[in-house]
């Protein structure tokens, strides 16, 4: 797991931190529609040149987190649902030019009626980004 003993360079913070910020401003650009959808059909391929974790992205993917959960509480276009977290982050790690994508999932909860639904990033990168859907039955596309 990467720890905040992480160096990195003010200049490099900085960015990091404006990243996070407008992925978490652009997230609800990206719940719906088009753009959700080419999110969910892409695909995260392996980068083999990211052995070491990159402490910017690290710290971007958390600022964009936090801010999620900030700007719900402003009750308009944004909400703290692993849906907004998600898109933010996938839209970090587009910004760090990583390969990311984004899935949905639902499950049958045991003792009761109804679905569960669950979103998630699948990205092969030494970050650690969120929660996976591992229990959860990933939604697909039909052509």
């Amino acid at each position: 797991m990467v720890t905040s003993q992480l160096s990195h360079s003010p200049a490099g913070g900085a960015r990091s931190v404006y990243l996070g910020l407008t992925a978490a401003l652009r997230a609800p650009l990206w719940v719906s529609g088009d753009r959700l959808r080419s999110a969910l059909e892409a695909e995260a391929e392996p980068d083999p040149a990211s052995l070491a974790a990159d402490p910017e992205l690290v710290v971007a993917l958390r600022v964009a987190n936090g801010a999620i959960r900030h700007l719900a509480r402003t009750r308009t276009a944004w909400k703290n649902t692993c849906l907004y977290r998600t898109m933010a982050q996938y839209l970090v790690l587009r910004d760090f030019g990583k390969s990311a994508a984004v899935r949905i999932g639902v499950q049958e909860p045991e003792n009761r009626p109804g679905v569960l639904a669950h979103s998630w990033i699948i990205y092969h990168g030494p970050e650690q980004v969120a929660d996976g859907g591992e229990s959860f039955e990933e939604l697909r596309f039909q052509t």
